[in-house]
């Protein structure tokens, strides 16, 4: 059987990743906490079996709040994951396979039958003034020029029965190929499917070339076919097992008021202006779960789905930098919120390398990191102390920190210069979020392994007595 939402849940259940929660919980009112708690304060997913005023729904949320959980859904590991994941992208993408029927056609609802207030979409933070968002909405769209389809994950705000907002990153894929057909002025088709396994996530947002599908790239993760099926009301093609699916169309060069929603950086940008989405037709499961994907105040899933990818894109990056750099892990924390730093644990072998290197990971496909630190194979990059030990201890700011001005940022950091709107060739532009700002880069290494290790050797941490070789359970209860 292919790999869905319901196989990754079992494998939460066999790994002790999941709380199950039959007590009433109120999408509108309570969900989101209940879910925050349990990932941060347990590291679990939630399961929600009793939703209030849905009586026939289940939700799930979290189910990809970690590196550890999502590595577990691929049959890997937290440690493992990066290279593995690169491994399998770099044997080759895996093209779908066209079905006829599948379990998310198991209802059809078209024109007025078609309802998104009979889907439990939750509301997520304290910002978003009691209104739901769909953040778990991988939204597909086909190139007009080259027949290829993209798949990028984005939110949607709930505006009514059959309308809805979608928040479209400023020159990225989705928007690129909107454009094509607001220039030819028609409207887009778009397909927003709703609850999978972490593998589509995973590869809805990460950043390819805009010939590439993400979906071929979910096939090469999960090393099998992805199952399509076609649309009942737009001429696109979608997972056969997923939840949910919302067909529609975005209308050429409507913007409407969207937001304020709680942002991956932790707070809400207030309100913008966005495209919207009229739906023409919801197809789901009998039983559908709804995949209450948590955004905002970190650690919500925002940060993790930020940084998997975009770990592993890096990854690939840096690594040939040089030549061959010996790279050992790439960490984007997510309890920084944003993906706005990364971590490069590598051991540096000549002077410059590491600088090359941290610059290298400030100009991949992603504007999100705006700090690069470099830090040796004996610091865990994924520990906050061992971080700032490093950087504490192995840093002179006068020639191991540089800064790079007048570089692109991400539109959500608000902590950047806002860059003037315009209006384009062929109508309404929307790319009133592009921001302008800096890089920083921080060489919190030891120095190139060439030094004579006594040079290297001062910066060598010291442990207590028995340390390593004892464990406290053998001396306690």
């Amino acid at each position: 059987m292919p790999e869905d939402l319901r196989s990754y849940l079992e494998v939460l259940k066999k790994y002790d990743k999941l709380i199950e929660i039959s007590k009433e919980v109120d999408p509108l009112k309570n969900l989101a906490g209940i879910a925050y708690r349990a990932e941060n304060e347990q590291g679990k997913a939630t399961l929600f079996h009793n939703l209030k005023g849905y009586p026939k729904w289940k939700a799930v949320s979290y189910m990809c709040g970690s590196r550890e959980k999502m590595a577990i859904g691929l049959k890997t590991d937290k440690r493992k994951a990066l290279t593995e994941v690169n491994e399998r992208v770099n044997r080759g993408l895996i093209k779908p396979k066209i079905v006829s029927d599948g379990p998310v056609k198991e209802i059809v609802l078209k024109g007025e039958e078609a309802d998104l207030g009979e889907i439990p979409v939750h509301v997520h933070s304290s910002s978003d003034r009691g209104v739901p968002f769909i953040g778990s909405s991988m939204q597909i769209v086909k190139d007009p020029d080259t027949g290829i389809q993209n798949v990028s994950l984005q939110r949607n705000q709930i505006k009514g029965k059959r309308k809805m907002g979608i928040c479209v990153g400023p020159q990225r894929h989705t928007d690129i190929i909107m454009r094509k057909y607001w220039k030819m002025g028609k409207a887009m088709p778009i397909a927003t499917v709703i609850g999978h396994h972490p593998a589509y996530y995973i590869g809805s947002t990460w950043s390819a070339y805009l010939d590439i599908d993400e979906i071929d790239i979910t096939g090469a993760l999960l090393q099998e076919p992805v199952e399509l099926v076609r649309c009942e009301t737009i001429d696109l093609n979608v997972p056969a097992c997923a939840e949910i699916v919302i067909e529609g169309e975005v209308p050429a060069n409507i913007l409407e008021d969207e937001g304020p929603f709680g942002e991956h950086a932790g707070w809400s940008m207030g309100i913008t202006t966005q495209p919207i989405i009229n739906v023409k037709a919801i197809t789901r499961r009998k039983d559908a779960i709804y995949y209450a994907l948590q955004g905002a105040r970190p650690i919500s899933e925002s940060q993790p789905l930020d940084a998997f990818p975009m770990e592993s894109v890096i990854y690939n990056i840096v690594k040939n930098v040089g030549g061959t750099c010996d790279i050992r892990d790439v960490v984007t924390p997510t309890f920084a919120g944003g993906s706005h730093i990364v971590v490069v644990q590598m051991v540096p072998q000549i002077e410059g390398e590491a600088r090359s290197v941290l610059m290298a990971a400030l100009t991949s496909p992603y504007r999100h990191p705006k700090v690069a630190i470099a830090v040796d194979e004996d610091v865990d990059p994924h520990d906050a102390k061992a971080l700032w030990w490093s950087i504490s201890t192995r840093v002179d700011p006068k020639k191991d920190v540089f800064i790079i001005p007048d570089t692109l940022g991400h539109p959500n950091d608000s902590s950047l210069e806002k860059l003037p709107e315009y209006v384009g060739e062929g109508g309404v532009e929307c790319h009133q979020h592009l921001r302008i700002g800096s890089k920083l880069l921080i060489d919190a290494t030891k120095g190139p392994s060439r030094w004579p290790a006594t040079m290297r050797g001062v910066f060598d941490p010291v442990f207590p007595v028995g340390y390593k070789e004892v464990k406290l359970e053998d001396f306690t209860g």
